[in-house]
């Protein structure tokens, strides 16, 4: 079956023979890979890459930052700025909440994770993640295994469906591994940092992630569920750490919000109702057979292969086969 669900970059290019501009675009590509395409004859010095953030939705954001920085674009047809790259750095982060959010995610009221989907989910802080599973695959319900939550407006989660559990690891689970970021850079040379995990979980087959957040609309509340047909590494990360009283890192399944609202406990109970998954397997990695072992950040996201060296493995298939 083919993937559903990818990610893409949008990307703040600034080149040293147009000061005072920069170019806001999107990529597929890693964003290094799209600056170089940039180079042709008619640019005199290559482009650098100032800033990129990862999306589900590369199209939809691009459009959303241009709409938003229409007074400071050069030329309609153009994608340049006359603006500094913080303020277009600050403009993606900002539309990103809402084009990743989960008003936009909950159009779809159940998405269904097949190997291979990528997905980036845009937070504001206090939303709600449940994790519910069905403890046999005779079990009459599915019950609920965990609780997360997001601890600051713009943290996002990231989830990676894979064909194996291998390589999947929790935190919650004290799976070994768990604490390692999986993607710590956005870019080859590894200068360009991630933002800073803050939390590392996984959902087998069979899972069903409910995420919910009852002030988004008044008292009616908006709530997604993805429910797992593959395994999945899920990951946390946040550019506004928040800390307990005490000192200490608030992570992903970290609770500080006291009140449950009658809309968060409603989509609960739907979610619990729902039929039995399509696919199951059993959450110990010892009994499922997974154990968790590092893969390279490629792994998780195709963008950071090596192009050259594909490219060159391509072209000698082709050779063998003429």
């Amino acid at each position: 079956m083919m993937t559903q669900h990818s990610v893409g970059f949008v990307y703040v290019l600034g080149n040293d023979a147009m000061p005072g501009l920069v170019k806001i675009g999107r990529s597929s590509l890693l964003s290094e890979d799209r600056a170089k395409q940039q180079f042709t004859t008619g640019v005199p010095v290559p482009f650098d890459v100032l800033f990129r953030a990862v999306t589900s939705r590369p199209v939809g954001l691009e459009k959303a930052v241009h709409d938003l920085l229409a007074p400071h674009r050069v030329a309609p047809n153009r994608e340049f700025f006359r603006i500094s790259p913080e303020v277009a750095a600050d403009s993606i982060l900002k539309v990103r909440a809402e084009v990743d959010g989960l008003a936009t995610w909950s159009a779809q009221s159940l998405l269904r994770l097949r190997s291979g989907d990528r997905l980036l989910l845009s937070m504001c802080a206090d939303q709600t993640f449940v994790l519910l599973a069905y403890p046999e695959l005779l079990a009459s319900s599915a019950t609920i295994i965990d609780v997360w939550q997001a601890h600051a407006d713009g943290d996002t989660l990231e989830i990676y469906a894979t064909d194996s559990p291998d390589h999947v690891a929790g935190l919650s689970d004290n799976d070994p591994g768990a604490e390692q970021d999986p993607v710590p850079f956005l870019n080859r040379t590894r200068t360009a940092a991630n933002d800073m995990i803050n939390g590392r979980e996984r959902l087998v087959p069979g899972d069903r992630l409910l995420w919910m957040d009852a002030s988004s609309v008044g008292n009616m509340g908006t709530s997604v569920i993805f429910e797992a047909y593959n395994d999945c590494q899920v990951i946390s990360r946040t550019r506004d750490p928040q800390f307990s009283p005490e000192g200490f890192p608030l992570l992903l399944n970290v609770l500080t919000a006291e009140e449950v609202t009658m809309p968060m406990k409603r989509a609960v109970q739907e979610a619990l109702a729902l039929p039995m998954p399509r696919s199951w397997a059993p959450r110990d990695p010892e009994i499922a057979g997974g154990v968790s072992a590092p893969v390279s950040s490629a792994h998780w996201l195709p963008q950071l292969a090596d192009r050259s060296r594909a490219s060159r493995r391509l072209r000698r298939r082709k050779d063998t086969s003429s």
